[in-house]
This record gives structure tokens, sequence and C-alpha cells, in this order.
């Protein structure tokens, strides 16, 4: 079960951490500009786009493939077949067991990994730059022959519903996958990208071949390079490698978006044991590609994003001591995702919690900001920003995420332009439009005797068990 963009109690208690040790490195970047180098953009005839960006700080190199493809597109009743595919890429291949493929990596001081999310599916390698012919080679073939032996599949399987089981006992774990459940329903956005314990057994090696034929295809897919290499080198060998990938038709999933969130809607899941109450609640939010992104980020960042800068880390932590770590988020991606606030509680104070956090909602979209809040939220991301340019691996990412959600070719460029263009009335209006504080789903992880007194007087209580 793994961590959905920060979307769990996990990142509300680490996220006050890691925004103190970030800020003094976010000081330091804070007038640095981000300088890329000249980007080669091709398209080969097979439909692959190829990205190369010479970066000659040091002697590395970094290939990232995207396939547009992740667990949204998993088989009905089969989540869990793009995490499985994607984690068995490196356990061999037609010429390469698992552990030839471990050993030729390591043995140049290399990495080599894949995996997967909600929309799309990764595979990454960095080596050397005098090991690059040995990256790429071992890049392609993972990509191109994976061979899916029945018996590698059984071992990850195992592995995979074994780290379902392990997370199925985390609480914070459990309330965040339950929200999603909650809110999105059948729309695969509701669905765990790792599967279930349910899903992942029904999945057979046709499914993974199946999975792999359709969605791992040239036309589907981007490839960055990005490091000490010339780009004229490097295009003539990746095309070598992957110029014989044929191309296929891609079926995108038909999907409907879950209807809107009406009144309060309570899930109280019962474990009998707990002293402390895990809560998710929230309401759908937007995509990343969404005109409004900037200033809703700037806005979130002020609510509840900011770490101890943040209303709500300042009121419910700070000032109630109602919690060590409270953190929200507009979970954006291909599709409109979640709007999401995490915390946790003692049991007793799980309704002063929630009430406290629905306070906080409300009055960012009456009161407004202060000139300080704006200010210091467009300094941070002034300086964070640049901070993610520093690597050729960070550098393919960020290249790779314009591409993968169509943000645009000046995305990176303005980025800092754009959020320093946000002003109080622009926070006001998104958080009056974006933010629905009488309208929003609740899972709450607790002792159902403790609490579910408290929470209905907001509203009708689903009680289920925990190991449901």
């Amino acid at each position: 079960m793994k961590p959905r963009n920060l979307r769990t109690v996990t990142a509300a208690l680490l996220f006050p951490l890691l925004f103190f040790l970030l800020s003094s490195a976010v000081a330091a970047a804070d007038n640095q500009e981000i300088k890329l180098p000249p980007i080669e953009k091709v398209t080969l005839d097979n439909g692959l786009t190829v990205i190369v960006i010479e970066h000659h700080e040091l002697p590395v190199v970094a290939l990232r493939l995207v396939l547009k493809s992740g667990s949204a597109s998993d088989p009905e009743g089969k989540s869990g077949t793009a995490d499985l595919t994607a984690g068995l890429l490196r356990k061999g291949t037609k010429t390469r067991t698992a552990t030839q493929i471990a050993e030729q990596i390591d043995f140049v001081g290399g990495q080599l990994g894949a995996g997967s999310d909600l929309d799309a599916t990764y595979a990454t390698c960095q080596v050397l730059t005098k090991h690059f012919d040995v990256g790429l080679d071992l890049l392609s073939d993972i990509i191109l022959h994976p061979t899916f032996k029945e018996d590698e599949i059984e071992r990850l399987r195992r592995q995979t519903l074994s780290g379902i089981a392990e997370q199925k006992q985390n609480p914070g774990s459990v309330a965040d996958e339950k929200f999603s459940q909650f809110l999105f329903g059948d729309h695969p956005y509701g669905r765990p990208s790792e599967g279930t314990e349910e899903s992942v057994p029904a999945i057979t090696r046709e499914d993974i071949v199946d999975f792999h034929r359709t969605f791992y295809v040239p036309n589907n897919a981007i490839l960055a390079v990005v490091g000490d290499v010339k780009s004229k080198e490097a295009l003539a060998k990746v095309k070598a490698k992957f110029g014989g990938w044929k191309s296929g038709d891609v079926p995108q999933p038909s999907v409907t978006a879950p209807p809107p969130v009406e009144g309060y809607q309570i899930m109280l899941v019962d474990k009998p044991d707990l002293t402390q109450t895990y809560i998710c609640m929230g309401h759908l939010g937007i995509e990343k590609k969404h005109p409004d992104y900037f200033p809703i980020r700037v806005m979130n960042y002020i609510l509840g994003g900011g770490g101890f800068a943040s209303r709500l880390t300042d009121e419910v932590r700070s000032k109630r001591g109602l919690t060590y770590g409270i953190y929200c988020n507009f979970n954006s991606n291909k599709l409109a995702g979640a709007y999401e606030v995490t915390t946790f509680t003692q049991n007793d104070s799980t309704a002063a919690a929630i009430a406290a956090i629905i306070d906080q909602i409300k009055r960012i979209r009456t009161e407004g900001v202060t000139d300080k809040e704006l200010e210091d939220t467009k300094s941070f991301y002034s300086g964070y920003f640049p901070l993610q340019f520093e690597t050729p691996s960070q550098i393919a990412t960020q290249i790779l995420n314009v591409e993968l959600y169509d943000l645009g070719e000046d995305y990176i460029q303005n980025y800092r332009q754009n959020i320093n263009a946000v002003t109080k009335e622009d926070v006001l209006r998104v958080a009056q439009k974006y933010l629905d504080p009488d309208n929003l789903k609740l899972v709450v992880v607790s002792k159902a005797d403790d609490v579910k007194a408290s929470l209905e007087p907001l509203g009708s209580v689903q009680v289920i068990s925990f190991t449901e």
C-alpha cells in the first residue's frame, strides 16, 4: 500500500520537520535562476519522443523513460497489474537473468529501476558517462524484452501481498486507502496502485503480458537522456536501440467522474484498541493542468501545505494542541484528484480537531490572507523550485512531468513568475471556488465506541470494521 502524493498521516508528521530542513536550502536558492541547457526533442518514426539535454557539470547520464499508462489502465478487477508489470522488468529478459541484470548494473556502479503510479509507468537508469552504452542497453532490454517468468511473478506476487497485509495494520495507511475508495468509488483513482488482497492473486501471467503488449509501445512513451553526453551521438544510440520498437494502438480508459460530495459523509473505521484517531477528510480537487493551478498551490500552502508556516498547523497544532502534525494538499494528476486534509489526534479530541479544520477552511474563504502570508509563500516557492534541477535525474524528472501532463513548453521557465503573479484576490477567489467546507467526506479510523457519538452531529456515520 504505497503512500499517494504525501496523502498519509506519516506526511502530516514529517512535513514540519522536512519544511524546517528545507528552509535553509530554499533561502540559498531564492535568487538562483533556472538555466536549462538547450533541449533537443525529436520523435522517431515509431512515435517514440526522445528528449536530450546536455548537462556537463558531472560525468553522469540519467535516462528516464515514461509510458503514459499506469494503474488507471489496470484491467477491471485486476488492480495492481501495472505495478506488477513494472516490478518484473528487472526480473529477466530474453538474454539476461535477473541476477545478470543486477550484476551488470552494479558492476558499473549504476542504478536501474522501474515502477508505476496512477498515470504512468517509469523505467530509470543512471550511470557514469563512460558507461552510457551499458546503461542504455540495459534500459532498452528490460523495456523491450522482459520474459515475465512464472517463478518471478509468484515471488513478486508474494512480496506484494505481504506488503499489502503489513500496511493494512497501519491505521494511517488504512485511513488513506479508505478515503480514496470512499471519495472516488469505481473511478480508477479509488483503487490502490499496488492492488488489493483480492485483485493481486487474480492477476495472471497473460494479464501481465497483455498489459505490456498493449501499453509498452513507443507511441505511448517519452525518453529523456540528461547528462554529460553529446546530443547528436546520444540520439543516434537511442535510435539504434529503440528504432525497431513496434508502435501500437493504445486504448484510453473510459472514466466517469465521481459525483460531487453532498453534505458531511462519514466513514468510521472501527479499531477497538486505538487510543488515537486518524483522520482523512476532503472532496474532489483539480487536475494538474488546471488553469488555476498556481493560485491554488499558493492558497493550499498558506492553509495547510506550508509546514509550521501554515494556518492549520498554527491553529490545530500550536494553539489548540490537538495534533503533532497536519497537512493538506490538492493531489493533481491527469484527471482531477482529491483535496485532502490528513491528521491524527487523541480519541476524545476527534470532533474538536475536525471542527478546527473546518473552521480554518471557512476562514480562508472569508478573511483572505495577509501580505506576509502571501510573500512568505512566494519566497518559499521561488527558492524551492530551482532545487528540483540540480542533478541530471532531477532535470529528467521535471522535463518528463511537463511532457506527461502537457503543461506547456514555458511551464518551467515561467513557474516562479506564475507563482509571484498570484494576488491576495486570486487566493480568495480560488479558496471560495475550490474549497467546499460544507460538503466533505471524512474517514475516521478510531475506536468507534469512543468517537461515534461526537461525530453524529456532523452527519450520518457509517461504521465498518478495520479488517474490512
